[in-house]
């Protein structure tokens, strides 16, 4: 490897200890990644509002510094005084309410999402789980065209999400893939969530295309994860990390295992061999 660097790392049980903190190893470790000119990035399935704040509590809005939120699907750098886009791709209008339909049907729990709000059709138990103490709140609609005249601008994710229920987000995902796969991706982000993008809104084509903007060589990326919505970018780095605590798939196509989990300074390991 050669030039600069470029790390790109998932955040929920990568980079973030399980009560949700960057380790002092850690920070430590991408502020000298980031001091020597290095670029960073969180590529991540929150929405950019809920990872906006992580990023301010630990001091990391810096030049060289990326989010790639909605598993990819919108894409934002910091330049040093504030924020500039540079990709989105949501998901249609129409789309979304295939999507609501058929989980409606299925009796499905959906939800999708505004800058302030995570909106569904119904209560649920995941709803109160998945928004506890993130920036985003609930906001129940009183039926489908409701929801998406409220919707500002097409979103750039839906997700189906059971609590305990895997084998149902499974099944639901073969029954609705054959209708939209040649327009939008599915993936589980954790056995809770099963997420819905457009085609071009993986983490993989948000790893290709900061690199192409940034004039980084593939061959310089190194990009780490834990979870299966992750395998597409470990694949597409140059050197592609799976944490010890990953799932046993995603270490299967990583090349190379880190020796610590995400608690115990994974991505400090990553850097230190990086450097």
């Amino acid at each position: 490897m050669s030039g600069k660097k470029f790390l790109f790392t998932d955040l929920d049980l990568t980079l973030l200890t399980k009560d949700k903190r960057i380790s002092d190893k850690d920070l430590q470790a991408i502020d000298r990644f980031l001091r020597e000119g290095n670029l960073f990035a969180f590529v991540t399935g929150r929405p950019f509002e809920d990872t906006v704040p992580i990023a301010e509590r630990f001091s990391l809005l810096r030049k060289g510094f990326f989010i790639a939120s909605f598993n990819g699907a919108f894409i934002s750098s910091y330049d040093g005084s504030g924020w500039n886009t540079v990709f989105e791709e949501p998901v249609s209008i129409e789309d979304t309410r295939f999507i609501f339909e058929e989980a409606e049907k299925e009796k499905v729990f959906c939800q999708t999402y505004t800058e302030k709000n995570v909106v569904a059709l119904h209560d649920d138990p995941f709803l109160e789980s998945y928004t506890s103490g993130k920036t985003l709140k609930p906001l129940l609609m009183e039926d489908l065209d409701s929801l998406l005249r409220y919707l500002p601008h097409p979103p750039f994710k839906v997700v189906c999400a059971a609590l305990n229920d895997r084998p149902k987000l499974e099944d639901f995902r073969k029954y609705i893939t054959p209708m939209i796969s040649d327009r939008l991706f599915s993936l589980f982000s954790s056995d809770r969530l099963l997420e819905f993008g457009s085609l071009s809104a993986t983490k993989a084509h948000a790893l290709e295309f900061l690199a192409e903007y940034t004039g980084t060589a593939i061959e310089d990326t190194v990009s780490a994860g834990d979870e299966a919505n992750d395998i597409s970018m470990i694949e597409a780095a140059g050197t592609g990390y799976a944490v010890s605590n990953a799932r046993d798939e995603v270490k299967a196509v990583a090349d190379r295992v880190t020796e610590n989990d995400n608690d115990h300074g994974a991505i400090a390991e990553i850097i230190e061999k990086i450097l």
